[in-house]
């Protein structure tokens, strides 16, 4: 799924990004071996997370190893950065490549990403903000935003929604049948091997105690399943 972390630099300080699939154990030792191998030379720089830590204590010990290496930490101009971040992750699973096709993703002005296509197997969006997809996500696709994630047609890949710890994020699918479904920090699996034989839109949310439910999104409808 491409590098554990990624430094990317802007002219308003450095960006660093980390895959939020992998354990903060290999987040932590991946960043301090980028940062000795650059021993001096982000010096000075003044830098943001792309995606701040969920935990506290995490993101405090990421911050310690910048610091440690001379960076300063200016959270602020992460708010500078993306939106000057034209193009966002939207390629392979393995991030070597990149699709910069603005007529199959185009950024709005509301944080809202509209893709214009399906999603195959292998390919791989991640986005700061909503995620509309005007078609499907076929299994092995991927599709992580920080905030909700609507797919006009059938879901079959994997989804998270509100990827930054958004509990209040959702998930629409007219069939919503992923292989893996993720709102903030839970996790669910689609039942039945994926098998489901509703033919209207379904929304996926977070009760109270954590738990992903997916009911009919026609509010008319009977409350459908809950997933664990």
């Amino acid at each position: 799924m491409g590098e554990v972390v990624t430094i990317k630099g802007t002219r308003h300080g450095l960006l660093i990004l980390f895959d939020p699939e992998k354990d903060f154990e290999d987040i932590r030792q991946n960043l301090y071996k980028k940062m000795e191998a650059a021993r001096g030379f982000f010096k000075g720089a003044k830098f943001a997370f792309y995606q701040e830590p969920v935990k506290n204590e995490h993101k405090e010990k990421l911050e310690q190893i910048c610091q440690q290496y001379g960076l300063i930490h200016q959270p602020e101009i992460r708010a500078k950065i993306i939106p000057n971040t034209t193009t966002p992750t939207v390629g392979s699973s393995t991030g070597s490549h990149l699709v910069n096709d603005a007529t199959a993703s185009q950024p709005s002005q509301n944080g809202t990403l509209l893709v214009k296509r399906s999603l195959r197997s292998g390919q791989r969006i991640n986005y700061p903000g909503h995620v509309v997809i005007l078609g499907d996500v076929h299994a092995g696709a991927e599709v992580v935003a920080y905030g909700n994630v609507m797919v006009m047609g059938s879901c079959r890949g994997v989804v998270h929604a509100g990827a930054a710890g958004d509990e209040n994020a959702r998930v629409v699918a007219h069939r919503l049948t992923p292989a893996q479904l993720r709102i903030s920090s839970s996790i669910a699996c689609s039942p039945a091997d994926g098998e489901n034989d509703a033919d209207y839109p379904e929304i996926a949310y977070l009760s109270p105690d954590g738990q992903i439910i997916v009911e009919a999104y026609n509010s008319s409808r009977p409350a459908g399943r809950s997933s664990n």
